[in-house]
């Protein structure tokens, strides 16, 4: 099973569920511009995600080397930065990006709140840190005063962003058995993803869909909550070329 991995030191920056250290691999960047479209529009957060889920970055810290991979919306790669050695009191130059930068645990929180205006939920969930960045570089502050920077990153010029790294079948089954939420990945640039839906005590739903943009169900079956499924999944035969995950697991990607 092939995997993203760091494009400075190829560690695996795939999402592990769990904190890396002190600091989860995942974050969620918002420009402070959408954020206050969003607070105007007073939306409840729970639709946050997936109503405007294009203003959103997804960022990945390599929990090896502390590098910061940046991909959009559609997880198309943006930029790779590294930390500094040193920290510059130079101003940024323009333009750049500015806005709260939450790790995936905070935003789980948000996306889940019962709150019902976006401008209660950023008073109740501030950033993890504030996040300025342009093409050349990225700088972390504590608050939105940017009094106080806490990291300062380059940006690499990396021609090819995220090496590949393999992930066994092993792997992949026990990620699909503990996994509550959405898992995506994809084949020959085409994404699926793999739903869980929890009907009862008893009893859960696995559905497997086509293209994000326009879904199409291409395996769907209900099991018991205790039965292992994840063995047939990747035997059954999802893609278009009547391959399983099985057959081609070398080139399906997270």
């Amino acid at each position: 099973m092939a995997v993203c991995g760091c494009g400075f030191c190829s560690y695996a920056i795939r999402y592990h569920g769990e904190p890396e250290g002190t600091e989860p691999v995942q974050h969620i960047f918002c420009t402070i511009e959408n954020w206050r479209e969003l607070e105007e529009e007073n939306l409840t957060a729970d639709w946050l995600e997936m109503e405007h889920d294009d203003i959103f970055f997804y960022a990945w810290r390599c929990a090896r080397c502390n590098t910061f991979t940046f991909f959009n919306d559609r997880w198309k790669y943006i930029g790779t930065y590294s930390p500094k050695e040193k920290f510059s009191s130079e101003p940024m130059q323009e333009p750049f990006e500015f806005g709260p930068f939450w790790n995936d645990f905070q935003w789980f929180e948000i996306t889940e709140s019962d709150d019902n205006h976006t401008s209660e939920v950023l008073a109740k969930f501030p950033g993890n840190y504030w996040l300025a960045k342009n093409e050349n570089e990225m700088r972390l502050y504590e608050d939105e005063a940017r009094t106080k920077c806490v990291g300062q990153f380059r940006r690499l010029q990396i021609i090819t962003p995220v090496t590949v790294q393999t992930m066994s079948l092993n792997s992949f089954k026990k990620m699909i058995r503990t996994y509550d939420d959405e898992i995506n990945f994809f084949y020959k640039n085409l994404g699926y993803e793999l739903i869980k839906e929890k009907l009862s005590d008893s009893q859960i739903k696995i559905t497997v869909n086509r293209n994000f943009d326009n879904p199409q169900c291409v395996y769907q079956v209900t099991v018991k909550d205790d039965e292992d499924f994840a063995e047939d999944l990747i035997s059954a035969k999802i893609f278009p070329d009547g391959n399983s995950i099985r057959d081609v697991q070398a080139e399906v990607k997270l």
